[in-house]
């Protein structure tokens, strides 16, 4: 009798463990099935734009690069944003580098038309705009110390100007 049960016993547990090693089959074949469609799903769901960002076309488009390193650009877009810019290759101090000079409009978040002009050169960016910090006046006892300094004559040590 302790036989027969042992032998049920046995038999269940082995078709028991039979059924969970099928169900766990099952799902590995599942998860590699999705693993496999998933990239194909992920190409599908992205939007084509970045619904973050609207889309504006550019209405008028100019770029023009000539032999001698001079070059011009402008664009409009849609919104009514404007940028353009003149350009030429130069040498300082034997180094090859570009000096253009440009402007740029746009409309703000706060509704308002922001403008900038500007000249980037070996003196480095310089813009202009109303909406711009600038710098305090340098105070006058310091503009009349620089003035007379700059009408002394160099000092020379060791036959070296400073």
């Amino acid at each position: 009798m302790m036989l027969k049960l042992a032998a049920v016993l046995l038999t269940v547990l082995s078709v028991i463990g039979a059924q969970k090693h099928h169900q766990q089959q099952q799902h590995h074949q599942q998860q590699q099935q999705q693993h496999h469609q998933q990239p194909q799903q992920q190409q599908q769901q992205q939007p084509t734009t970045d619904p973050r960002y609207k889309q504006i076309p550019i209405v008028n488009v100019e770029n023009v690069l000539e032999v001698d390193g001079k070059f011009r650009y402008s664009y409009e877009g849609g919104d009514g944003t404007r940028a353009a810019q003149d350009g030429q290759q130069i040498v300082v101090n034997n180094q090859v580098g570009t000096a253009s000079q440009g402007q740029y409009t746009y409309q703000g978040d706060d509704g308002k038309t922001y403008s900038v002009t500007y000249i980037a050169d070996e003196n480095g960016y310089r813009p202009i705009g109303d909406h711009l910090p600038t710098p305090p006046p340098v105070p006058a006892a310091i503009a009349r110390a620089l003035a007379h300094l700059a009408t002394l004559p160099p000092k020379i040590e060791n036959g070296r100007k400073f």
